[in-house]
């Protein structure tokens, strides 16, 4: 019988430049995801992800919308060279022979995953990833933070360090942001009690902490008025039951109907990303292949550390689309 596979969609962190520059070049359905992305967006998406620089690419008001536009332009490609009569339809991959048995997105990468799944329009899905971007980096803006990575170490140790660091002042300071893989969990908060906590991780358990490169406490409560922002826009989008189950970040298990959606798409950004719990789930459905749609191979480097005996293949340039397409096709079994 054909494969179990699913689709993952990466998010900040992946990026690269240049990604997505063949994809348009080799398949028309990926440029028109590039060109629909610019014309939403009203963003230089196709220069900012071709050219760079690097500089520009990075500020998240532009990253997200970028690595959202290679994922679905990516997903398109694919489509294209299976066959798929048209690429762009937000049922698309629904209606493919051997459809993926789920999708799931590491943060920003939930919102193609959503639109991959036939809950949003690939309109709609560009306009909620450009307002969730500027809402973030602008609560960024407005509450000052970062992110720390505490390397080794067990998730008890984390939300115990995260709960000591807290107290030592009044409101929100820290906690835990990305529960990635085992011996890799980020932290979020106030500059100073990520300095606290890189001085004392050590103590409990983690052989390192370092400092990422973002300046903003993300799926924090740092960016409470981006949830509000969110939530004030998807009210007014038509939202639809996901053709193919998508696993939430928020919760870890599979999300179902178009009320789910609305809320995660807003809770998301306020909450911790489960992605360790979210492969696992995956992978006790019986789920065993994993294609990463889009630039980077970072999930593919978690899922071997959450699940070592799964398979994790990276799809993100034209010769790589063969792969997902006979897969899409079930023309791959095993």
């Amino acid at each position: 019988m054909p494969a179990s596979y699913a689709l993952l969609f990466p998010g900040q962190a992946s990026q690269k430049v240049g990604m997505g520059r063949a994809l348009a070049a080799d398949s028309p359905s990926a440029a028109a995801v590039f060109a629909l992305a610019e014309e939403v967006t009203g963003l230089p998406i196709t220069r900012l992800c071709f050219e760079g620089p690097d500089r520009d690419l990075v500020r998240t008001e532009f990253l997200q919308p970028c690595l959202a536009a290679t994922s679905l332009a990516t997903l398109a490609a694919a489509l294209e060279e299976s066959g798929a009569q048209d690429p762009s339809a937000p049922d698309s991959l629904a209606s493919v022979p051997n459809p993926p048995r789920a999708l799931a997105g590491h943060s920003v990468g939930e919102i193609p995953a959503l639109a991959a799944a036939g809950a949003l329009e690939l309109r709609d899905a560009f306009k909620v990833v450009a307002e969730r971007a500027r809402a973030m980096a602008e609560a960024g803006e407005a509450n000052p933070g970062g992110m720390l990575a505490l390397i080794g170490g067990d998730l008890e140790g984390a939300y115990a360090l995260c709960e000591l660091v807290d107290a030592g002042g009044p409101g929100f300071r820290l906690g835990v942001a990305n529960l990635n893989a085992p011996g890799q969990t980020i932290v979020a908060g106030a500059p100073e009690a990520l300095k606290e906590a890189a001085d004392i991780a050590r103590e409990w358990g983690f052989r390192r902490a370092l400092e990422l490169p973002v300046s903003a406490a993300f799926h924090t409560p740092y960016m409470e008025p981006a949830r509000s922002r969110l939530a004030e826009l998807i009210k007014d989008l038509p939202v639809r039951d996901p053709r193919i189950p998508v696993v939430s970040n928020v919760s870890g298990d599979l999300i179902s109907d178009a009320a789910s959606v609305r809320e995660e798409i807003c809770a998301q950004v306020v909450a911790p990303v489960l992605w360790s719990r979210s492969v696992q789930l995956l992978f006790s459905e019986g789920i065993t292949s994993f294609f990463e749609v889009g630039p980077g191979n970072v999930l593919s480097g978690l899922l071997r550390r959450i699940i070592p005996s799964a398979r994790g293949i990276q799809v993100g340039e034209p010769e790589q689309l063969r792969s997902l397409a006979d897969s899409l096709n079930g023309t791959i079994h095993g």
